[in-house]
Parts: C-alpha cells; structure tokens; sequence
C-alpha cells in the first residue's frame, strides 16, 4: 500500500480544545516533525493532535455507523456544489449493501482517517522517551491518553474492515507493502494498549475533555463484550465487560441527570453524564467555522416550505436527511411513558416568517406541521379540532413518515431526530465539510455504560442484573407518575438492542451494535430500502466492509480482499 499508512505529523495539525480550553490551536507554518517535537510545549501539541484526529472521523456524517441498519436509513441526498453525484453512490451502497463496492468513498474515507490517526498515535508514543524537559508524570499520562485513542481506532477498523494491519511504528518513508493481523490479534493489541492505559490516565479532570479512568474502563467494557461474541473470545470477556462496567457504575465520578433532555441541552455539554465527547469548541476549529453535521443530519428540507426559508438556521436550520429515522424506530417508544420520544424527535413545526399558503395568509408563529404520537389514538375529530385551532397546519400521520421515492410513497417529513440542535451553529457551506455545529460529539455516556453491563449480564445468564441495570436507565426516562420497569423474564437481546435505539438514538453507535450482536437482520426486516434491495435477506458477507480499492491497487505484493467483494 505505497505510502497508505504514510503520514508525516506537522505542527499545523489541528489541535483540540475543551470547554476550558485546555489545549488550543496553534497555526505554526515552515515546521516539520523533526525540528518540532523537540520540548515539551511541542510534544503536547502533538497529543491534542492524536484528540483532534477524532474529529476527523465525526465531522462530515459518519456513513459506516448509520446507514444500512434498522433505525436509520437514507433519504434524499442533498446536491453540493450543483451535483449529488458519489453522494447517492454511497449512500445507496451502504444503506442497501447488494451493490457495495472496495471504491465507496465512505469506506476509503473512514479507513484511511483511521490509519492516519493512528499514525499520530504511534509518532506521541515513540517519541514520547526522547523528549526534553517532559516530566516523567506527564509523559506517562500523554502516551496513556494516546494509547486509549490508538485502541479505539484499530477498534472502529476491526469491526468494519475485519483483520487489518496493526502499526505500531512511526513510519516517515513510504511502505508498499503491510500484511493484515487477524482479527484476534488487533482485539488483544486492543485490550494491551487499554491495559496500559488504564492505570495512567487520571481518574479525574479539571480539564474537561481529556481521557480519564473512566472513559477507559467504560471501552474495555464494549471491547470485551463484544470480543465475547467472536469465535475467538475469551472465556472471561463478558465477565470482564460487566466488571469493567461496574467499575465506572460505582466510581462515583458519573451520574444520570434527572432529565433525559436536559443530556442534550446545547448550554449544557459539560455534564455529569458525559464520560467521553469529542471537543469542537470554536475556538480551536480552523478558521473557527469548520465543526460538524450531527445538528443537521437527521431531519427533512423544511425550508422549502412557506412559512420557512433557506438560510434560516436559529430556529430549525438548514436540515437534510441524510439519516432519515425509520418507521421502525418511532414505533420503539411507549409516549405516554417514555420521556425520551420527547427528547428525541420534534414533532410539531411553526413558521418562522410571515407568508403565503396559496390563498391563505400565513403568520410568523403559525402551527404548520404536526406529527401524531405514532402509538396513540388521533381521530378525525382530533384532525377537524387541530386544524379548526391552526388552519395552516398540514398533519402527517404515521404511514406517511417514510421515503417519497422508489415507489415506497411517503411525504418525506417526519419528527426529526432534535436533541442534537445546535442554534449557534451557522448556515453550513455548499460543500461536505462546511458544517458548522460545534457542539462536542457524546461518544460515552453514562447511560450506556449500565447498557452495556446489561448486555454482559444477559450473555452470562443473569437476566436478574441485567434487568436492574436497564431499569435504572429507564426509570431516569420515565414519565412522571409512570413506570417502565421491566423484569428478568422480559430480557432478551432483542429487548436491549430496542432499548440501545431509544436511548442512543442517532449517536452513531447503531451498526456497530447490530454487527456486534450478529443482528443485522433486523435492518433488512426494518429498513424498507435494505429489505427491497435484498428480498433473501442478510448474508454473512455484509457484516465486513470491503478492503478499499485504493489499499488493493498500491500494495506492490497483493493485499487481500475481504471475502466476496
């Protein structure tokens, strides 16, 4: 792969910041990495650019975790710059799987992002002995936090590409060849690097956004449950998972707030929930508008309607539906209990200007669009009622919350996935990294971390405690005077995959959860278009992506392709 895992690390990397900018960006031109990271004040520029390599994964839509799966779907692909081009390629390809191809650009997008931060990992860790004027404390701290980041890119790899090469070296001259590790052996250089992680890092930060014990334990948990399901597990992983799980439970550091819409409160991203976020404070982006798309990505073109406009983005900004919500998804809640349907979806729309709607005159503040709870009764005496209320508003009932196209019909409207608003962020740019959002991405929750002690009790068979971990998550999304207790006969890993959705809904977790619990046949039962596409049914191929072209075509000695692409 000439030159494919090649990356020379310069100071002008972006840096990462925190809510208390506690590492900032430095634009520093005329550098390289020998004459850079020589001192100390270097070196740790060097680490936040081993945490700014996060962003490079989340800040355009993170296509390999959402689509083709059984909570999200595509919808109508947006044009940039005049065209959709690729665009609707790969997304029809990931989203469908029969036709996906080694030259998606997704998949060579997400493979070669993850190589070249782990290469930013391996040059912190090598150099880290070498450099003068570094506390021996803090150096050990740095290549801690290193490590925890180096593991969860070879984790994100495996999942999705199957075994790759395990890189270790700073590597400063062009390689043409690597030959992949299997599977087993990138799972235990996984739980080494977070072994030796986990003792270092701080337990706890002033310096919100740094790695702690915390974050580590809660990814050991996920690494070992989810090596528990391989051919290759070890016999105490789903042990070790609950272990770990109840480590970070009973820290203390961690807590659920009362409210499970107030987790994602815009002001409130600094919050006693949030084991582990990827920073895009403003003040560290480059040219302090390039963030991310999560605020946008779940939603539908409602500035096309009157009442709306193009270019308005404080109230409900420029959506696109890049990862339309399926039905099936909406059908997961009980809304008269679960606060979390609330906290997730926005299901009543007013206009923003002042308009027309053909002869009738529309008001700014004007009900225009409301979307019936799903699972309960609305009658046509509710409709007459509604619209008697607000004669401009157009109701959209269930069976109409799917695609328009491809002869499914729909009206391509629907509550859109809002938790993750931004009103500070601008009207994103004419190409596919003009985002602007720079809220932090929540990449571990507290949340999940009883989700995953659940899943592990599950497949140790005490449904008893996986039980009591779940009904403390859903207790926190109980409605007032309403309980969603459930009992050990109730446990399945259907169940906890649903309750996983309803929780975690659009946090670019969900094909890593069906691909750990070989569920992706739920997508092509739930996903209209994945079910359409492939009337047989999953087939074990789709739970590998394809080795990308690029690394096939520069390997001087032949690199394998991963089986039946």
């Amino acid at each position: 792969m000439k030159k494919i895992f090649y990356t020379l690390i310069i100071a002008a990397a972006v840096g990462l910041a925190s809510c208390n900018e506690f590492l900032t960006e430095e634009n520093i031109s005329g550098v390289t990495s020998e004459n850079f990271y020589v001192d100390a004040a270097g070196y740790e520029k060097l680490v936040n650019s081993c945490y700014s390599s996060l962003r490079d994964i989340y800040k355009t839509d993170p296509k390999l975790f959402a689509w083709g799966t059984d909570t999200e779907t595509r919808g109508e692909i947006e044009s940039v710059s005049g065209t959709v081009g690729d665009r609707v390629v790969r997304a029809t390809q990931l989203n469908e799987y029969k036709t996906l191809s080694s030259d998606n650009s997704g998949v060579n997008e997400i493979f070669s992002a993850l190589y070249a931060g782990i290469q930013r990992c391996n040059t912190a860790i090598n150099r880290a002995n070498g450099i003068p004027g570094l506390a021996e404390a803090t150096k050990n701290k740095r290549v801690a936090e290193v490590r925890f980041i180096r593991a969860y890119f070879y984790y994100l790899l495996v999942e999705n590409f199957g075994g790759i090469p395990i890189v270790e070296d700073e590597i400063n001259t062009p390689v043409t060849h690597f030959v992949p590790n299997s599977e087993q052996e990138v799972y235990d250089f996984i739980v080494q690097d977070l072994n030796a992680s986990a003792g270092t890092v701080d337990a706890t930060t002033t310096e919100f956004g740094r790695i702690t014990q915390g974050a580590v334990k809660h990814l050991l948990s996920l690494i070992h449950l989810t090596r528990g399901y391989k051919t290759f597990a070890a016999g105490d992983d789903f042990a070790k998972s609950a272990q770990y799980a109840e480590e970070v439970i009973a820290g203390g550091t961690y807590s659920l707030l009362p409210s499970f819409a107030d987790v994602f409160k815009s002001t409130n991203q600094k919050n006693s929930e949030i084991i582990f976020s990827i920073q895009f404070d403003p003040t560290s982006l480059e040219n302090k508008v390039v963030g991310h798309g999560q605020n946008l990505f779940f939603g539908w073109r409602i500035f096309r309607e009157p009442g709306f406009y193009d270019g308005e983005y404080a109230v409900y900004s420029r959506r696109t539906s890049d990862f339309m919500p399926t039905q099936f998804l909406y059908t997961l809640y009980n809304t008269a209990k679960d606060t979390r349907y609330d906290g997730t979806f926005l299901s009543q729309f007013y206009a923003v200007r002042d308009d027309k709607l053909g002869a009738n005159d529309i008001k700014k503040g004007d009900l225009r669009f409301y979307f019936p709870y799903p699972d309960r009764p609305f009658t046509a005496q509710d409709s007459v009622a509604l619209k008697a209320a607000n004669p401009n508003v157009e109701i959209v009932r269930f069976e109409r919350w799917k695609q328009d196209f491809q002869g499914i019909g729909g009206a391509l409207k629907f509550p859109m996935i809002n938790k993750f608003f931004d009103p500070l962020a601008s009207f994103p740019n004419n190409n596919e990294v003009g985002y602007s959002s720079t809220r932090d991405v929540f990449l571990f929750r507290f949340a999940e971390t009883y989700l995953l002690a659940a899943e592990a009790y599950f497949k140790l068979g005490q449904l008893d405690k996986a039980a009591e971990k779940i009904n403390v998550v859903r207790k926190r999304a109980a409605a007032a005077g309403q309980s969603l207790d459930i009992t050990a006969a109730e446990v399945t890993i259907d169940f906890i995959l649903d309750e996983r959705a309803r929780e975690l809904a659009g946090e670019y977790k969900r094909w890593l959860d069906l691909k750990r619990t070989r569920k992706l046949g739920r997508a092509f039962e739930h996903n209209i278009l994945t079910k359409l596409a492939n009337p047989g049914g999953v087939i074990d191929k789709y739970y590998l992506r394809p080795i990308p072209q690029t690394v096939i075509d520069r390997d001087t000695e032949g690199y394998p392709q991963n089986p039946s692409y």
